[in-house]
C-alpha cells in the first residue's frame, strides 16, 4: 500500500535552513541561516515571520547567504514586554549579525521590514554593503500617516465571534494582496499575518511613528527599490530616486503586497542582478 507524502505547509519547516536563538533584552530571538556566499539580511514586514523569504533560499541560495529572523512578537521569537519600535529592530537585527560573526553584508526589508534595513543602513555603513527596499513608499506627509494607521487600527480592533467572519474577512483581503495566484500560497501568508495579529504588539504602528528622514539622508551605498506594481500599500516610490544618490528602481509586474510568497522568482532575479553589479 503506497502512501502519499504530506506537503510541508510552511517552507520554513524544511530542512535546508539552520535555524538557533539568541538572547536579546527583548528576549529570546529565532533566527535561521541558509545557502552560501556573501550573506543578505532579509528582514520581513510586520505582521509576517521569515516565511516570508523561505523561497528566496531555494533561488538565492547557490550564490548568496540567506539569514533570517523573526522580529521581536513575530515567528518562533518572544513576545516583548514592551511595544519596540525601528531602533528596537535594528538592534535586534545587528544582534543575529553580530551573533552569526559577519562582517560585512546585504539588507533586504520589505514594508516595515525596509525602515528598519533604512535604519541598518545608516547604523551599521561600515558593515552594508547594499540595500534593497521593497514595498516602501516616498515620504508620507504627517496626515497620510495618521490615516494609515487608523485603517490598521480598525482592522485590528475587529472582534473574533463564533461565526468567524472576521477571519473570512481577512481571507478576502488577502486573496486581494495576493492577485493572479492560488489558494496554498495565499493561506502561508494569511496565517502568519493572523497568528502575530494575536500577539502583544502590532508592529505596523510602531514602525509608523519612526522619523526616516536622518537615515534616507545618510544612505551612501548602492540601493535598490523595489515593488509589486499591485501593491496598495505603496505610493510615490520613485520621488525616493531623488533622495537617493546612487539607486535604482525595479518594478515587478502582476505583484502585491505579499510578492515574495507568489513572485519569488521574479523577485530573486530582479535581486541577484543587483547584488551582483560591480560597484
Amino acid at each position: 500500500m503506497s502512501s502519499k507524502r504530506k506537503k510541508i505547509l510552511f517552507k520554513t519547516a524544511q530542512k535546508n535552513l539552520k535555524r538557533g536563538y539568541i538572547q536579546t533584552k527583548l528576549g529570546q530571538i529565532h533566527y535561521a541561516v541558509s545557502g552560501k556566499g556573501f550573506p543578505l539580511l532579509c528582514i520581513h514586514q510586520s505582521s509576517s515571520s521569515i516565511e516570508e523569504y523561505a523561497d528566496l533560499c531555494f533561488y538565492l541560495g547557490n550564490e548568496h547567504q540567506i539569514v533570517l529572523f523573526d522580529l521581536p512578537g513575530h515567528g518562533m521569537s518572544d513576545d516583548p514586554e514592551y511595544e519596540p519600535g525601528v531602533e528596537e529592530f535594528t538592534e535586534t537585527a545587528l544582534s543575529v549579525i553580530n551573533h552569526l560573526g559577519i562582517k560585512k553584508y546585504n539588507v533586504l526589508g520589505h514594508h516595515g521590514g525596509a525602515l528598519v534595513a533604512m535604519n541598518i543602513g545608516y547604523k551599521d555603513s561600515g558593515r552594508v554593503n547594499k540595500i534593497i527596499l521593497s514595498g516602501t513608499s516616498g515620504i508620507k506627509k504627517q496626515e497620510e500617516r495618521a490615516d494609515f494607521s487608523k485603517k490598521l487600527d480598525l482592522e485590528k480592533k475587529q472582534e473574533i465571534d463564533l461565526s468567524g467572519r472576521s477571519l473570512m474577512d481577512a481571507w478576502q483581503r488577502y486573496v486581494k494582496y495576493i492577485p493572479k495566484t492560488d489558494p496554498n500560497t495565499i493561506i502561508r501568508a494569511y496565517l502568519n499575518n493572523v497568528m502575530t495579529r494575536i500577539r502583544s504588539y502590532d508592529a505596523h504602528h510602531s514602525v509608523l511613528k519612526w522619523d526616516r528622514k536622518q537615515a534616507l539622508e545618510n544612505l551612501k551605498m548602492p540601493v535598490l527599490l523595489i515593488q509589486g506594481d499591485e501593491d496598495e500599500f505603496v505610493s510615490n516610490q520613485e520621488n525616493l530616486l531623488e533622495l537617493l544618490p546612487n539607486t535604482q528602481r525595479k518594478v515587478i509586474p502582476s505583484a502585491g503586497a505579499f510578492m515574495f510568497f507568489n513572485k519569488a522568482k521574479e523577485c530573486s532575479s530582479v535581486i541577484h542582478t543587483f547584488l551582483s553589479q560591480e560597484t
